[in-house]
């Protein structure tokens, strides 16, 4: 089933999902820390929706279960200290006027009492109903598994190192200003301005992967493989006819599952109508 959303529908939630910090400055009081720990608890749930990423996929061979059993792990200890310390200089920094019972707790320990108190509970709702559907779009338009492990685990930073360290420093502009709304209001137009180009960069590099190529480099190697069909596993070479019967043989099922996690099902297929076009052309 297709998800089709336009591009306008989404730019327009977007912009409706940016403008409830809006409704925060002005009903809820909402200071440059309260909108710099939302924007912090986002990356939470991009990080969520990254290891259901990684877990939700097809499985065709038992090898592809080291993914998620792996990297899994990996990834949430790696993105959790990272996220973890981000959220530390964010509270230490912007945190000054936090209730004084809160002043002494780490970050884990104040997420739900601020989320509470500052009314985050539907503002960040909201942010993950926005993260899911872009997610349902995306496997509706390229399939799931469609990244490798190299997309998986780096899409995540490429965001937010950009995003927050650009965020930060308007935090230490607002905090010399003494936070104008006129300031807070700007620094939420620059977040909203900044999703939607990341957005759209992102949709420019999946129309890209929807016809996506193979380099020169793994061009030779396809075609030595294709000279000489032979698969080696554990220092065991095995040799066939044709490239139609090694296609039929449980050694390629295995070798598929191991490029699905390593580069994605998107080159797969870029691989194959190589293999199947170099074929056509051959007498």
């Amino acid at each position: 089933m297709k998800l089709n959303v336009s591009k306008p529908v989404f730019v327009m939630l977007l912009l409706l999902l940016n403008a409830i910090p809006i409704y925060g400055v002005f009903q809820w009081g909402w200071k440059s820390f309260d909108l710099i720990f939302l924007y912090w608890l986002e990356n939470l749930i991009i990080g969520a929706i990254m290891i259901l990423r990684m877990v939700i996929r097809p499985y065709s061979h038992k090898v592809e279960f080291a993914l998620p059993v792996f990297l899994v792990p990996f990834f949430t200890f790696h993105y959790g200290m990272f996220c973890f310390v981000h959220g530390k200089f964010v509270v230490h920094l912007f945190g000054k006027s936090l209730q004084p019972e809160l002043a002494g707790m780490d970050v884990p320990e104040i997420i739900l009492p601020l989320i509470e108190a500052r009314h985050l509970f539907w503002p960040l709702m909201a942010l993950l109903a926005y993260q899911l559907l872009d997610w349902g779009r995306d496997v509706s338009e390229r399939g799931l598994g469609s990244d490798g492990i190299r997309q998986l685990t780096i899409a995540p930073y490429r965001r937010v190192i950009v995003l927050h360290i650009t965020i930060i420093a308007s935090g230490f502009a607002l905090g010399s200003l003494n936070e104008p709304l006129v300031g807070l209001l700007l620094l939420i137009a620059f977040k909203t301005g900044m999703d939607i180009y990341h957005w759209n960069k992102d949709e420019q590099t999946a129309a890209k992967q929807e016809a996506p190529v193979i380099d020169e480099k793994i061009k030779r190697k396809v075609d030595a493989f294709l000279d000489d069909p032979k698969i080696t596993i554990n220092g065991k070479e095995t040799r066939y006819n044709s490239f139609e019967e090694l296609k039929t043989s449980p050694q390629y099922g295995m070798l598929k599952a191991i490029l699905s996690m390593t580069v994605g099902n998107q080159q797969i297929k870029a691989i194959e109508a190589y293999i199947e076009q170099r074929q056509s052309d051959e007498p």
